[in-house]
C-alpha cells in the first residue's frame, strides 16, 4: 500500500543575505523536532554578489543547517520548474530556502477524510500579514 500523507506545501522564503540566517536555522531545527511538519524536500537557492547562481540540496546543506540524518519522504517534490522560478526572483546578494513540509498534525483527519471518500474541496493558505491587517481593522472598527 502506497505511503499515506496529510496536507504537503511549498514555501519559498527570502533572505537579504545569501547565507539562511542562524535564527531561522533554530527555528526550522525546532520545528522539525516537534514533529508536527515532517519536511519533504529541501532546497537552498543563493545569488552571491560575486558569484554564480547556487541551487544546493539537502545532501550539501545539511550541516549548514543544523539539520543532519534527515530522511526526506519526497526529496525531488520541489521540481526544476518550481526552483528555476524562485530562483529567477532572488537578487543578487540574496537567499532562498524551498520547503516542502507535510503537516503531520492533520495526517489523522486527511486518512479520515480520504477513508470515508471525502475530498479537500478547498486549501487555501493566508499570509500572516493578511490575517494581521484584517485583525487590525476589525479591531478599529470596534
Amino acid at each position: 500500500m502506497a505511503q499515506s500523507f496529510g496536507p504537503v506545501e511549498l514555501f519559498a522564503l527570502e533572505f537579504p543575505s545569501d547565507r539562511i540566517p542562524d535564527e531561522v536555522k533554530a527555528e526550522l531545527a525546532l520545528l522539525v523536532a516537534s514533529e508536527q511538519v515532517r519536511i519533504v524536500d529541501l532546497v537552498v537557492v543563493r545569488r552571491p554578489l560575486d558569484g554564480d547562481l547556487e541551487i544546493i540540496e539537502i545532501e550539501q546543506v545539511g550541516d549548514e543547517l543544523d539539520i543532519v540524518d534527515l530522511q526526506l519522504a519526497g526529496g525531488g517534490l520541489a521540481g526544476q520548474e518550481d526552483i528555476d522560478e524562485i530562483a529567477d526572483a532572488v537578487p543578487p546578494g540574496a537567499s532562498a530556502l524551498v520547503l516542502v513540509i507535510e503537516h503531520l498534525w492533520m495526517s489523522g483527519i486527511a486518512n479520515a477524510v480520504r477513508s470515508t471518500g471525502g475530498v479537500v474541496l478547498a486549501s487555501e493558505r493566508i499570509p500572516a500579514e493578511v490575517v494581521a491587517a484584517v485583525v487590525e481593522l476589525a479591531e478599529s472598527d470596534d
